[in-house]
């Protein structure tokens, strides 16, 4: 590809790329802390996996970061081992990707029905939302229990503690976002949210706000912006078959999301780059101390829908 070529579609695609971005961020620190990782993590994991998964992917739209059809299982790993152990994890999942990759076995992906993958969805989904209960009520300094259902019941003892100021911004937030989505639907309502959602921290950590509400900066106090995160590299048992369901997973994801793609855009991305593309991401991310990684597909949906053409924009 020569350098006008380059230069040609990064006239075209800078725009949804950064709107991509825009929405990205947001998105990238909150399933990073829904995965129990760190704000600083999820940015860090949005950059290299996307960078890398951009350039040696087979999709022309597939944008790649953290989401949440991992958040379930890096939270339970990180419940049960701590996260120290995170961005080894990601290395060695990025590792099974490639064995698959080599394998050849995305031909076998056509095989699995659609409601296994509808019903893996909805689980997630109920996953992340049960994860952030504690936070969504104002619950804090709870014990930590290797389990789901454990955490949930932790969490419903205790909910006699719950903040009315934070119950009450976190419903008015969430029903904004169903608003906005049927309202103008062509916007991102997490575009227009996390401003106003910095307007109200600031407000409450500087005391212009009637109420306490708990922030990133004040539950991650050393939340910097980085590009690397210095991390102790080791390989155990117990990391094992947590990669591999999470090499499935960003398979699975990673391949829905560029098939979709294609049917929104009538191309037809290359399976095998796309393999390779995501090991190499999840690989990327591992060595810089983030987390796993795979295709997102409300933001891929939203690249194309802002005029992408390119894999340049991601």
């Amino acid at each position: 590809m020569s350098i006008l070529t380059v230069l040609e579609n990064a006239k075209h695609n800078w725009k949804s790329g950064l709107t991509v971005s825009l929405v990205a961020m947001p998105l990238s620190i909150s399933l990073a802390v829904a995965s129990g990782s760190t704000p600083t993590i999820g940015i860090i994991t949005a950059v290299w996996a996307g960078l890398t998964a951009a350039v040696f992917g087979g999709s022309h739209f597939n944008v790649v970061g953290p989401t949440g059809a991992l958040s379930g299982l890096i939270a339970a790993y990180a419940v049960s081992h701590g996260t120290g152990g995170l961005a080894s994890v990601t290395i060695i999942a990025g590792c099974f990707i490639l064995v698959a990759y080599a394998l050849k076995l995305e031909r076998y992906l056509i095989f699995i029905p659609s409601s296994v993958i509808n019903g893996f969805t909805l689980g997630v989904a109920l996953i992340i939302a049960f994860n952030q209960f504690n936070s969504a009520f104002g619950l804090s300094n709870l014990p930590k229990h290797e389990t789901f259902f454990s955490n949930v019941i932790e969490s419903l003892k205790h909910i006699s503690g719950t903040s009315l100021p934070t119950l009450a911004v976190f419903a008015l937030s969430l029903s904004l976002l169903f608003l906005l989505r049927k309202a103008i639907p062509k916007i991102p309502g997490a575009l227009i949210l996390s401003p106003l959602g910095i307007i109200v921290g600031y407000m409450a950590s500087v005391g212009s706000f009637p109420y306490q509400l708990a922030t990133l900066g004040s539950v991650f106090s050393n939340v910097t912006f980085a590009l690397f995160q210095p991390t102790h590299f080791g390989v155990s048992t117990t990391m094992i078959l947590p990669a591999a369901a999470i090499a499935l997973v960003a398979i699975l994801e990673t391949m829905l999301s560029a098939k979709i793609a294609d049917g929104m855009t009538h191309t037809k991305h290359d399976e095998r780059k796309e393999m390779l593309g995501l090991g190499l991401a999840n690989i990327a991310s591992g060595l810089a101390g983030g987390i796993p990684a795979t295709a997102a597909l409300a933001r891929t949906s939203l690249n194309i829908k802002t005029g992408a053409t390119d894999r340049i924009s991601a």
